[in-house]
């Protein structure tokens, strides 16, 4: 699935990613896929806003009457497309971390790990801002997975926090905020260990704490083969 190197046959991957995975799937799935694959393309490229369904249609070689059997307006759309891409990373973050158990660490990691593979594809990365720029949400499927990572931490004694979908805005402006600092400098480990701390803080941990629980993850195995995973083989 994503690609932490600028190799061009991977990023035109990227580009097919979800028809690709629809692939032995029923009609409707197909072309869903390849509208919100095409919409990736012209909503990194132009902006929501600026894009129209005309030019996604085009790219994606089908009818205007065809997208709207799928969706209903370009706005539909547009949260069809970041949800997809969000949840895709979420999910397969979640399997890599099937023997992390610690809950602290694991909200550490799925923080970083997500900021650090959503950068590593452009169009992703910019589809994700502009569309929570628009509409900010944390109702996405997306937000379980760190809500359970939360809530186990919760339950192993680590942390005292009510997990409620104001606690889950607080901590996506965080990560999107981050998002859009290193979509203009680039990725930087000083703002992904800051956006983790600060994160850590949210859920109630004081400056040294978050400090220390960073840099202990910082080491971990798992995070370094996270610098290395794909989600295209």
């Amino acid at each position: 699935m994503i690609d932490m190197s600028n190799d061009q046959d991977k990023m035109t991957d990227m580009q097919n990613y979800f028809r690709t995975q629809a692939i032995g799937s029923n009609k409707r799935n197909r072309t869903r896929s390849t509208l919100i694959d095409s919409a990736i393309d012209v909503f990194s490229e132009k902006g929501i806003e600026e894009a129209s369904v005309h030019e996604i249609t085009a790219i994606a070689g089908l009818a205007n009457g065809t997208f709207y059997n799928h969706f209903k307006d370009k706005d539909e759309l547009a949260l069809a497309s970041s949800e997809a891409i969000a949840l895709e990373i979420a999910k397969a973050l979640d399997g890599r971390m099937s023997d992390l158990d610690r809950g602290v660490s694991r909200v550490v990691v799925a923080s970083w790990a997500f900021l650090r593979i959503t950068l590593s594809a452009d169009a992703w990365a910019r589809v994700l801002v502009g569309q929570y720029l628009r509409h900010p949400t944390t109702e996405a499927a997306a937000f379980r997975y760190m809500q359970g990572d939360i809530e186990r931490a919760v339950a192993q004694g680590e942390l005292d926090v009510e997990v409620d979908a104001f606690l889950l805005e607080q901590i996506a402006a965080v990560m999107m905020a981050a998002l859009r600092r290193m979509l203009r400098v680039g990725p930087q480990t000083e703002v992904l260990n800051r956006t983790c701390e600060n994160i850590l803080r949210l859920l109630g941990l004081t400056p040294v704490q978050a400090e220390r629980e960073v840099a202990r993850v910082s080491g971990h195995a798992l995070l370094e083969s996270l610098e290395r995973f794909t989600l295209i083989d």
